[in-house]
């Protein structure tokens, strides 16, 4: 295991693109460049289609959330690799479609193995420009993990149109994570803007002011030292829809609550319009494999990126605020069972799902891709519980 950071300084070029300050998306068509490939699905050596693919094809996972900075590095929590490689950073815009573009920051090339902490400077990948080079206000990024398939260490992605150096697949589809991300300039407070751009109050965690389409933003002051903040963690992978079902890998909830899926309409602020399913009540500790019914699978928002069918889903903790095991966060319009928060914003991971129809292939990025079988099985939930602590890692 090694533990690597990046030393880029910020350019301060000209671009078509800065760090979205709101989540609002433009309609357009995809864009992914020309031949943008997802890495891991046709190798050198396979003499058939599809032979060989568990042994041929390189794995990742990567851990990345929410955070302060300064405006021009992110830290990623962890992230493994089972070839050397790399984890660039995308904004929002990579749900236009805009694949090469909302590359901000990608980290130095990391070997093999699981890397913890790494730091990267963003504003600084080979190919691009910026007309900015800080992050401003309460955005969010995607981490995505990128193989290195030109060995030359260095990451091509962007300069070569995605000929070189792309995402590294899960159930053909890139592997991310999404985490908020403000950049406080002084090094002081909480960026407190949600990805709609107006920042709503959640006393402590616990009870909830978040009208129309705000994620929501915590008073961290209200909480003492005998008091410790409720606290949560949920991991989500890509996978084929089982019906109207997905599961959730875990979660760790410290005070009970419910998961609850959003569509990529939470990215525009669209928080209570966007849940689209919603667990039963867990109880304090860890849960893993949770199943979660989507109200209506075929009405959940699809983006051009990824293209359709398939589409992704942001799961996200939240508080029973009200002691009745409902969740009633959008019945109240979010004066109940909040969302939990780390430095003012709800706590989120994101995957991507294919609907079981068409579980059997995907054009991702350009590419033909199969998908595991193992990917589309699910399992009852939740099948194990613990009592977490404050160690637990996002």
């Amino acid at each position: 295991m090694t533990d690597d950071s990046t030393d880029r300084a910020a350019t301060g070029e000209t671009s078509r693109r800065t760090f979205m300050k709101s989540g609002a998306l433009a309609t357009g068509a995809l864009a992914i460049g020309t031949g943008a490939v997802v890495s891991g699905t046709a190798q050198e050596g396979d003499d058939e289609e599809g032979d060989s693919q568990s042994e041929t094809t390189p794995f990742a996972s990567v851990q990345f959330s929410n955070q302060e900075t300064g405006g021009t590095d992110v830290v990623v929590d962890q992230a493994t690799f089972s070839e050397p490689g790399y984890v660039a950073f995308h904004d929002l815009s990579l749900f236009q479609g805009d694949v090469l573009e909302s590359v901000v920051g990608v980290t130095d090339r990391l070997d093999a193995g699981v890397h913890y902490e790494t730091e990267t400077e963003l504003f600084d990948v080979p190919g691009a420009d910026f007309e900015e080079d800080s992050l401003e206000g309460m955005g969010a990024l995607v981490a995505m993990p990128h193989a290195e398939t030109g060995d030359d260490e260095t990451y091509d992605f962007v300069e070569s149109d995605g000929e070189e150096d792309g995402p590294i697949a899960e159930a053909g589809l890139p592997v991310v994570d999404l985490a908020f991300v403000g950049a406080t300039g002084d090094g002081e407070g909480t960026a407190t803007e949600t990805p709609a751009g107006t920042g709503t109050e959640t006393p402590a965690g616990t009870d909830t002011d978040t009208p129309g389409g705000n994620v929501g933003e915590t008073a961290t002051d209200t909480a003492t030292d005998e008091e410790a903040m409720p606290f949560a963690t949920v991991d989500f992978e890509n996978q084929v829809l089982d019906g109207d079902t997905v599961s959730v890998g875990e979660a760790v909830l410290s005070e009970g609550g419910y998961v609850a899926l959003h569509d990529a309409r939470l990215v525009e602020g669209q928080t209570l319009e966007s849940v689209v399913g919603v667990s039963e009540y867990l109880e304090p500790g860890r849960h893993r494999m949770i199943e979660v019914t989507l109200d209506d699978p075929d009405a959940v928002a699809e983006v051009p990126f990824p293209p359709a069918p398939v589409k992704p889903l942001i799961p996200m903790p939240h508080l029973e605020t009200d002691d009745d095991e409902t969740y009633d966060f959008v019945t109240s319009e979010g004066a109940e069972d909040g969302p939990y928060t780390e430095i003012g914003q709800a706590v989120v991971d994101l995957g991507f799902v294919l609907p079981e129809s068409e579980g059997t292939a995907t054009g991702t990025a350009g590419a033909e891709t199969e998908t595991p079988t193992d990917d589309g099985e699910m399992t009852d939930t939740p099948t194990e519980t613990e009592t977490p602590t404050d160690t637990d890692e996002s």
